[in-house]
């Protein structure tokens, strides 16, 4: 089986070696190869996809920057896709199908951690792809409002109008207005890709949570990103991105592979798995 990974700036992905790992459990060969994007355009972007298909590849996983893009290059959209409006994971038959384990994998990431406990108030970084998968994950999750900030002023307000059509109560909110309210939040999410390797620095700027909030953060590479390290300096909940990554890789494993019955097989794997990457990651 081939598969890969399509994005800007994914040279230190651990995407090939956790799904490797899956298709050893599944004792699946797998070939899963990096397309890296950053010096291309959209065009070239959409040429590639109709030349992996060809070539015989069962699918992609699609990173920053085109989980929105590729909504409108796709034949068919699953109901979580459309919805949010992104997609993370292409299946190639005749035609090619969107999935979103981005969403799915929140929603077992948060589930993991908390359990059925509804989320409160909660404060968003970023209003792109993998930020649309988190704010319905935690629309459905019941949560009691989004405070949402982007420099993008009109993918903010589109986000934020999407939830809203959801009774969803997510409000955009300025920069300069989180100073006064940031220990009201419950928890802080940065879905932007300030901190990782290629985009260094924090989200929250000089800004500092709390100890009585939890932090998640989408970044992975590195796992200890200065977002994180603020969290653990005033002893806030710490989710790392390692949890989304694994959670979401195994859900879109599932999809290449169409064998969601052996799911209960995969779920003896997390806690493996988890140790694993965070031995390797967060360091």
């Amino acid at each position: 089986m081939k598969i890969g990974l399509i994005g800007n700036n994914i040279s230190c992905s651990n995407a090939p070696d956790i799904h490797i790992r899956l298709a050893k459990i599944f004792q699946i060969p797998l070939e899963y190869l990096l397309f890296d994007l950053k010096d291309k355009g959209e065009n070239y972007f959409v040429v590639l996809l109709e030349e992996l298909r060809v070539a015989g590849f069962k699918g992609v996983n699609i990173t920053f920057p085109f989980k929105e893009k590729v909504i409108k290059h796709v034949d068919n959209l699953s109901k979580n896709s459309r919805n949010v409006g992104s997609a993370n994971t292409l299946i190639f038959r005749k035609k090619i199908s969107a999935q979103n384990p981005d969403y799915t994998g929140f929603l077992k990431t948060y589930n993991f951690h908390f359990g059925k406990n509804t989320p409160g108030k909660i404060l968003v970084l970023g209003a792109g792809g993998v930020s649309r998968a988190v704010t319905f994950a935690l629309a459905s999750l019941g949560v009691e409002k989004i405070f949402l900030i982007d420099k993008d002023k009109l993918k903010a307000g589109n986000l934020s109008r999407d939830l809203s059509l959801l009774n969803i109560n997510c409000v955009v909110t300025k920069p300069d207005q989180i100073e006064k309210i940031i220990s009201s939040f419950d928890g802080i999410i940065n879905c932007t890709p300030v901190g990782h390797y290629d985009f260094p620095g924090c989200p929250l700027g000089n800004l500092m949570p709390n100890k009585k909030q939890w932090i998640f953060d989408v970044v992975y590479t590195p796992a200890k990103t200065d977002f994180i390290i603020k969290g653990e300096e005033v002893g806030a909940k710490i989710i790392s991105g390692i949890d989304l990554f694994i959670f979401q890789a195994i859900d879109a494993f599932l999809y290449f592979a169409e064998n969601k019955e052996n799911n209960h097989d995969l779920t003896n794997h997390i806690h493996k798995l988890r140790k694993h990457y965070f031995d390797k990651l967060y360091i």
